[in-house]
C-alpha cells in the first residue's frame, strides 16, 4: 500500500533516521576530542575519520544486493542490531574501541542509507517519492543543527556518564521505531549475490548514461561540500573574519528549510531536469565563490551560507528520485549503491584533495578551484540538457 509522504507511518521512519543520524552527528565531534585527550597523533586522527566515509563508498553496492535478497525491513532489523553494538562498545570501552567503532558505523551506515531509500522508494507512490526523498534527506541534516553543539556542551560541560547514558538512549529507542513500520518485507526475485554479479553490474553500470552523469555531478559537488566541512572553519579563524559556527548554523537552517519547503519542486517524474540542476550547481558556484573573497566580503560571506546550503539541500535528493526512475528495476539495488558511492568519494576527496590545494596555495585559491570544477559540472549538464531518462530497455538509453 502506497503512503503519503507525511503520513504517521512515514513521520516514524523519518524519526528512525533522526535518531540515527544523531549518534553519528554527535561522535563525529566527540572521537576527534577523545582520541586527542587519549594521545593519538594527528595522521591517526585523519585516518580514524575518514575510514567511515571510505567503509560506505566501499560497501554501498553490496548493501543494497543485501537488501533486495532479504528485504529492506530484515536489513534494518539487523543493521539497528549492528549499530545499538557499536554504541554500546564504545560505552563500555571508551576511547579504546574509536577505531573499531567508527568502522562499524561505517559499515553500518552503508547499509542504513540503501535500506531507508530504497524503502521509502517502494512505501510512497510515484508522484510523491521526491517528497519522500526530499524529507528523508531532510531527517538525515537535521541532526546537523543541533548535534555537534550537544556533542561539544556533554563534552566539556558535564560529567562523561551523561554523554554514555545519551549513546545508550540511542541504541536502544531506533529498534523500537521499527516495530509497526512501513518498510517493505518483501525480497526481490532472483537478486543477484555474488561478487562477480555485483562487479558485472556495476562494470555495466558505465552504459547508463543517466548514471554515469548523475554520478559525475553528484563526485563533483560532494567535493564541494567536503572541502566547505573541512576547511571553512580553519579558513574564518586563519582570517580571523566572522564565525564558523555561526555559518555552519546558518547553512544548516537553510538545508533544513530548503529540503521541507521545497520539497514539491524536487522533480518526481523520471525525466531529467537540466534547468534545475543548473539552478543547484549555479547556487554552489555563487556560495563558494564569495568563500574566496572572505578577505574582502567580511560578515557579508555569511550570504555564502544561504547559497551553499540551497545546493546541498536540493542535489542529492534531487538525483536519488531521477535515478530511482531511471536506472532498470531488477539492477536498481546496486545502481543506486554505486550513485551513492560517488557522494562518498566526492566527500573524502573534498578533504583530502583540496587540502594539498590549500597547502601549496591559499584557502581562496581551494574555493576557487571548487567553484570551477562545479563550472565543468554546470558545463556538462548544459552539453547533455536535451538528453531525457524515460525507461531503460536492458542497458540502453531511450531518448
Amino acid at each position: 500500500m502506497n503512503r503519503r509522504p507525511l503520513s504517521a507511518s512515514m513521520i516514524q521512519l523519518y524519526a528512525l533516521a533522526v535518531l540515527f543520524f544523531t549518534a553519528n552527528s554527535i561522535l563525529t565531534v566527540v572521537f576527534p576530542l577523545q582520541a586527542a585527550e587519549g594521545g593519538y597523533k594527528e595522521a591517526e586522527i585523519g585516518l580514524m575519520m575518514g575510514m567511515y566515509m571510505f567503509v560506505c563508498m566501499v560497501l554501498r553496492p553490496w548493501a543494497g544486493q543485501m537488501v533486495a535478497r532479504h528485504s529492506v525491513f530484515t536489513i534494518m532489523k539487523w543493521l539497528l542490531v549492528g549499530h545499538a553494538a557499536a554504541l554500546l562498545l564504545y560505552v563500555w570501552l571508551g576511547a579504546d574501541s574509536l577505531v573499531i567503532v567508527r568502522a562499524l558505523q561505517g559499515v553500518v551506515t552503508a547499509f542504513f542509507s540503501m535500506s531507508m531509500q530504497i524503502g521509502i522508494t517502494e512505501a510512497v507512490s510515484d508522484e510523491d517519492r521526491g517528497q519522500g526523498m526530499a524529507m528523508y534527506s531532510l531527517s538525515t541534516v537535521l541532526p546537523g543543527l543541533y548535534g555537534p553543539a550537544l556533542a561539544l556542551l556533554l563534552w566539556t560541560g558535564f560529567d562523561r556518564s551523561y554523554l554514555f547514558t545519551l549513546m545508550i538512549l540511542l541504541a536502544v529507542i531506533p529498534p523500537l521505531l521499527l516495530i509497526r513500520s512501513p518498510l517493505p518485507k518483501g525480497c526481490q526475485e532472483n537478486a543477484s549475490f555474488t561478487f562477480r554479479d555485483m562487479f558485472a553490474a556495476v562494470k555495466e553500470a558505465r552504459t547508463h548514461r543517466g548514471l554515469v552523469l548523475s554520478s559525475v555531478i553528484m563526485l563533483i559537488g560532494a567535493c564541494t561540500f567536503g572541502a566547505i566541512t573541512t576547511f571553512l572553519p580553519l579558513f574564518m579563524l586563519t582570517e580571523e573574519s566572522g564565525s564558523p559556527a555561526l555559518f555552519l548554523f546558518i547553512q544548516a537552517v537553510v538545508v533544513v528549510a530548503s529540503r521541507f519547503f521545497l520539497r514539491k519542486h524536487i522533480p518526481s517524474d523520471g525525466k531529467w531536469h537540466p534547468a534545475f540542476i543548473a539552478l543547484v550547481l549555479i547556487s554552489s558556484i555563487i556560495g563558494t565563490t564569495l568563500l574566496a573573497l572572505l578577505p574582502l566580503l567580511g560578515s557579508f560571506v555569511y550570504i555564502s551560507a544561504v547559497f551553499n546550503g540551497l545546493a546541498t539541500a536540493l542535489m542529492y535528493p534531487a538525483l536519488t528520485t531521477y535515478l530511482s526512475f531511471a536506472v532498470p528495476q531488477e539492477t536498481r539495488h546496486i545502481l543506486l549503491g554505486v550513485f551513492l558511492a560517488s557522494y562518498d568519494l566526492g566527500f573524502s576527496l573534498g578533504s583530502f584533495v583540496m587540502g594539498f590545494v590549500v597547502q601549496f596555495g591559499s584557502y581562496s585559491v581551494m574555493f576557487t578551484a571548487c567553484s570551477l570544477i562545479t563550472l565543468l559540472a554546470l558545463s556538462i549538464v548544459w552539453m547533455r540538457r536535451e538528453e531525457q531518462n524515460v525507461t531503460f530497455d536492458k542497458i540502453t538509453l531511450s531518448k
